[in-house]
């Protein structure tokens, strides 16, 4: 231990100097005797204040890891009694030097205070002193101490609850746009109708100064339709579309109407309705009459619940004739019933 080094050094300068003062007699001897039991035994009985020594121990935390803390302990060394003064505070006791030599100087002084004074002031060389000697000393250590934190956050939610009233519902007069072409005389194009023609094959053109005017009278608006020729060679296709995706009011039914003419056809020619990719109706070219329009109607098809849906018009030419084609204008959807 770090004390007792101290005293048999500090012993060994005692009894250089004892060597020098004349300290005769049994008590002197027994004193001196046992160097160690010596200066412990007259440590006590002068009272002398035991050499204080300070040591600074700093713990360096090096990791990598978060939440890692410089931790600075003060260790208070005594050689009499060590003190260590980190998270707790712990006081170690030396073992008490056994009673016989102690007894034994006690005995060979006759226990007299005088002689006892008189043998250790020689043994310490006649000076008495309190040690005031402090040393500091610097270590460093890798021990890491760590602190885990768990928090734990608490949120409150506060929910408002908001009337509105429920929005009326407007059935759409009629949901397909450009239903009439006449847009294309100053868009140059059927927008928001496209074709198949890229992928069924066929023509679609817009022609303007035609009248669409039906057997029983009733003319469109405009003069501006659509002029369709279905495909007539190749392919498993025998129709050409218009198509036009748009939105309508949910879950309800429409009726579709248009007027068409239709000419250089037979029998199986005609136009197909399609919603949604199945087919809502349909009409057949009337035998011959080719000359004047007809009004398509008894078409329907119901709207999901979201009222989005794409509609098709199918020119047909089944049969692949040479020189059938369509005219067609004033598509529209009309609103019967809300499912």
């Amino acid at each position: 231990m770090r004390h007792f080094a101290s005293l048999l050094g500090f012993a060994a300068v005692v009894s250089a100097r004892c060597s020098v003062v004349p300290c005769a007699g049994k008590c002197a001897q027994a004193v001196s005797q046992d160097p160690e039991v010596g200066a412990s035994f007259c440590s006590s009985f002068l009272s002398l204040a035991p050499a204080t020594r300070t040591v600074t121990q700093v713990d360096v935390a090096e990791s990598t890891h978060t939440n890692v803390e410089t931790i600075t302990s003060t260790l208070t060394l005594i050689d009499s009694t060590s003190t260590t003064t980190l998270a707790s505070t712990i006081t170690v006791y030396q073992k008490r030097q056994a009673a016989g030599p102690a007894e034994t100087i006690s005995a060979s002084c006759s226990s007299n205070a005088a002689r006892l004074s008189s043998a250790c002031n020689c043994f310490f060389g006649s000076t008495t002193s309190t040690s005031t000697a402090t040393v500091t000393e610097s270590s460093t250590s890798t021990s890491i101490y760590e602190e885990t934190t768990t928090s734990t956050e608490i949120a409150t939610v506060s929910e408002v609850a908001i009337a509105t009233a429920t929005p009326s519902l407007v059935i759409p007069a009629n949901p397909i746009v450009n239903g009439d072409f006449e847009n294309y005389i100053t868009t140059g194009n059927i927008a928001p109708w496209t074709d198949t023609t890229a992928t069924t094959g066929g023509t679609v053109q817009i022609i303007n100064g035609v009248n669409p005017c039906t057997a029983t009278g009733y003319c469109a608006g405009g003069r501006v339709v659509v002029r369709v020729y279905p495909p007539t060679t190749g392919g498993v296709n025998d129709y050409t579309a218009l198509v036009e995706t748009f939105n309508a009011r949910p879950s309800t039914t429409y009726t579709v109407s248009f007027v068409y003419r239709c000419l250089n056809f037979d029998a199986s020619t005609g136009i197909d309705v399609y919603y949604q990719g199945s087919r809502a109706g349909g009409i057949t070219c009337p035998a011959g009459n080719s000359a004047a329009f007809n009004m398509a109607s008894g078409i329907q098809f119901t709207t999901d619940a979201t009222g989005a849906g794409q509609i098709q018009i199918r020119f047909l030419n089944p049969n692949r004739l040479l020189y059938t084609y369509f005219y067609a204008d004033q598509f529209t959807a009309t609103a019967v019933t809300s499912n």
